[in-house]
């Protein structure tokens, strides 16, 4: 297809508008690019086995002509390919945090559109691909409730109600933002409100963790866990107070003991809604914790003490 009906598809689909450019199709061009070429990820032949926003870019200089400079990879990232992952359309493969090898590769529903050679059968493609689009835009839109809630996606088929508030918008991107960049199958264990009793728990997971469910002094406001990589990830969401002090690391320390001796991983992160409120409170975050801040959701701030010895 053709970058202008790349557009046309993305427009049909409903995908939105904003997001609907000539670098949002170039970046499906390239993904669904066949051709075999050198320079790629290890065992990678062609761009559509996976490419890096690196490979893109050079895809778009060498096949397209374009004037495409190595600093623009940001705006690809987020203005392309973050939209194209939240509505299902793009699969990003990351085997750590802040992987420099992260690739993305067409959702194999979407990679068919391409493929398909029959009309009727491509209207059909395209139908699918509307309705899921029309389903993923109500929930990334949808932050409260017509009940006034904030309506968090604890997983594929769950969702649990916080009360209102700019504290549990930020938990709400904990979870469907953070958790999802840098764990893989992810569970929520707790997920804590501002109002008195109303916060999700996962009773199950914590016995199994060995957290102390009833010391609700403790509790932090969210956790999350991969089971698959063992580790388990403590983060308090700040708006006004509250960041991962070293006294408060040390009482989570103290929280999830039981927890590291049955060989997980405890990461401790604070959250906080920009950069602007993370600067408030800088001096105040402990060596030994990260910070995680939501309007720029694909890294992570590590405070990392080193050994001397």
């Amino acid at each position: 297809m053709t970058i202008q009906e790349i557009k046309t598809v993305l427009e049909k689909i409903n995908f939105p508008h904003r997001f609907v450019s000539e670098q949002t199709a170039v970046c499906i061009m390239a993904l669904s690019d066949k051709t075999e070429r050198k320079g790629l990820l290890a065992d990678h032949k062609s761009l559509c086995e996976g490419a890096r926003i690196h490979d893109i870019l050079n895809f778009a200089r060498n096949e397209l002509g374009k004037q495409v400079a190595e600093n623009t990879r940001e705006a690809y990232r987020k203005t392309s390919l973050a939209p194209l992952l939240n509505y299902g359309l793009v699969v990003r493969h990351q085997l750590s945090t802040n992987d420099p090898n992260t690739y993305y590769r067409l959702h194999p529903n979407f990679e068919r559109l391409f493929s398909e050679k029959h009309p009727e059968k491509q209207q059909n493609l395209i139908a699918e691909l509307q309705i899921k689009s029309t389903k993923l835009r109500e929930r990334h839109t949808r932050k409260v409730s017509q009940y006034n809630t904030v309506c968090v996606q604890i997983n594929s088929e769950d969702t649990f109600s916080l009360s209102p508030g700019a504290h549990n918008i930020l938990e709400k991107a904990i979870i469907e933002v953070f958790s999802h960049a840098f764990l893989s199958k992810l569970q929520v264990v707790y997920l804590g409100d501002t109002a008195p009793r109303k916060g999700y728990q996962n009773r199950v997971l914590m016995r199994r963790l060995n957290l102390p469910i009833d010391t609700a002094e403790s509790l932090p406001d969210v956790i999350l866990l991969s089971e698959h990589e063992k580790h388990l990830v403590i983060v308090e969401a700040v708006t006004s107070s509250g960041p991962i002090n070293h006294i408060r690391l040390e009482q989570l320390q103290e929280f999830t003991l039981e927890s590291s001796k049955l060989g997980y991983k405890i990461s401790y992160i604070t959250a906080f809604p920009s950069r602007a409120v993370f600067r408030r409170f800088v001096e105040d975050i402990a060596w030994g914790s990260s910070v995680w801040i939501e309007n720029e959701p694909n890294n992570i701030v590590h405070f990392e003490e080193f050994d001397d010895k």
